[in-house]
Parts: C-alpha cells; sequence; structure tokens
C-alpha cells in the first residue's frame, strides 16, 4: 500500500512538473513572439504563434496577435478568422471589434444581414455578451455571497438586520438562477451554432449536396457562415442574409 501511495506521488510530482515546464515554455514563446511582432518581424513572430496554438494553448490575446498579422500581410480568410476566435473568447473586447470590422471590409461578399427579432437581441446583447465560463464564475461567485449572507441573517439578532439579510439573500437567489440559466443559454447557443470561416478564394453553394445540382450562389474569402447539417465531404450553410446551400466542407474552416 506504501509502494502505491508513493507511486501515486511520484506520478503527480511528474505530471505537475510537465504542466509547469509546459507553461514556461508558452510564456517564452509569447514573450519572444511579441518581441518579434513589435519590430515588425511578422513572418516569424507568427511562426513562433502557431507553435503555441500547436500545444492547444486557447488565449484572446495569442489569436488577436496572429489574426493581426495576417491583415497586416492582407491575408483576409485568416485574419476574419483568427479576430473571430478571439472574440469568442473575450466577446467584450473593443480592440477585438474594432479590428473584425476592419478585416470584415477586405471581403467581397457583401451581405446584409437579416433584421434581428427581439429575442436575437436579447441573445447578442446579454445572454453572448459574456461567455458561458464568466456566467458560471459570476453564479459561484453569487452563490458564496447569497451562503455569507444567509449565515449573517441567521446569526443576527437586531429585526433591521434579519430583514435586510434576508431580502439581499433572497436576490442572490434570483441572480444565481439567472446566471446559471444565462451560462446554461451560452453553451447550447454555442454548441448548436456552429460557425465557419470560407477560406477558398471562391466556392459555389449548390442547392444539394452533390456537383451536378443547380448552384445558388457563390462566396469568397473570409466570409462567416453558420452550419447547419454535414453529409459526407458538404455542408449545409446559412449565410445572415438568411440564404442556404450546400458546399464543399474543405473549403470552410470551423471557428
Amino acid at each position: 500500500m506504501q509502494k502505491g501511495f508513493v507511486h501515486m506521488v511520484l506520478i503527480t510530482i511528474i505530471f505537475l512538473t510537465g504542466v509547469s515546464l509546459k507553461a514556461q515554455n508558452v510564456d517564452s514563446l509569447f514573450t519572444s513572439a511579441n518581441k518579434l511582432y513589435q519590430q515588425e518581424s511578422y513572418l516569424k513572430a507568427l511562426e513562433l504563434y502557431r507553435q503555441i496554438e500547436d500545444q492547444d494553448m486557447e488565449s484572446s490575446s495569442l489569436y488577436f496577435n496572429m489574426a493581426n498579422i495576417y491583415y497586416k500581410t492582407n491575408q483576409v480568410a485568416p485574419s476574419v478568422y483568427y479576430y473571430e476566435k478571439a472574440l469568442k473568447l473575450a466577446p467584450n473586447d473593443k480592440d477585438i471589434r474594432f479590428n473584425l470590422e476592419f478585416a470584415k471590409r477586405m471581403t467581397l461578399d457583401n451581405i446584409e444581414p437579416l433584421p434581428k427579432s427581439l429575442g436575437q437581441k436579447f441573445m447578442d446583447g446579454i445572454v453572448l455578451r459574456l461567455n458561458y465560463e464568466t456566467w458560471s464564475k459570476i453564479a459561484v461567485g453569487l452563490a458564496f455571497l447569497f451562503a455569507l449572507l444567509f449565515l449573517l441573517y441567521h446569526f443576527s439578532y437586531s429585526t433591521s438586520k434579519k430583514r435586510f439579510y434576508f431580502i439581499t439573500s433572497g436576490l442572490c437567489v434570483i441572480l444565481v438562477t439567472t446566471a446559471v440559466f444565462f451560462a446554461f443559454r451560452n453553451k447550447h447557443y454555442i454548441d448548436n451554432n456552429i460557425q465557419a470561416i470560407v477560406f477558398s478564394n471562391a466556392v459555389e453553394v449548390k442547392s444539394a449536396p452533390t456537383k451536378s445540382s443547380e448552384l445558388y450562389f457563390e462566396l469568397h474569402e473570409g466570409t462567416k457562415v453558420t452550419i447547419l447539417e454535414s453529409l459526407d465531404n458538404w455542408k449545409k450553410i446559412k449565410i445572415a442574409d438568411g440564404k442556404m446551400g450546400w458546399l464543399d466542407a474543405s473549403a470552410i474552416k470551423e471557428i
């Protein structure tokens, strides 16, 4: 039993050491890449940023810097793609939104989005304003606050204080429930609204998932689409103006 315990401890130490070394390596790469970026050695900086990405590390700063390099080197699709990935992690970042709008101006497709319903405006303006991890953290924080207020209510002797703690703890319950609901709605929306960016210079959108089917319209690099369905090497997509069709899966890249 002692040997088993020692073995488990050694495995844990090795694992934690590996995680620590990986984090240090990523930090070192990111620092070096940022220095190269500031020196306008964009391609060298991009190579280091890609090494970080290859280690399955996600960061809005990483994606933002990569998008900036692609934008500066006039690569439409990758710049839009990485700005969108950065925005997914930091939906309230004004710099990302600002640069994304500039990147979109390089795209050829001028798509007029459909008017948003009240429900969609609510989703965009409130539920999707923060990512689901942030909503979850808010819910946990409010739950701790509720527990504290409840204890203060329980041990308080003053009637006025009891009333105050009772009301505020009740409000916390409502806010916790709301934050949890928003977190679930956010996660459900993200999981069921798979979006992608067109990477081909031009791609034909067909009426059916066959090469011989009728051509509906054409899309160009940098355009954002929503994936509705997959069949073999085909994806059924929808664009902002409501048009739908099938295109070759290799022409797009999921965000």
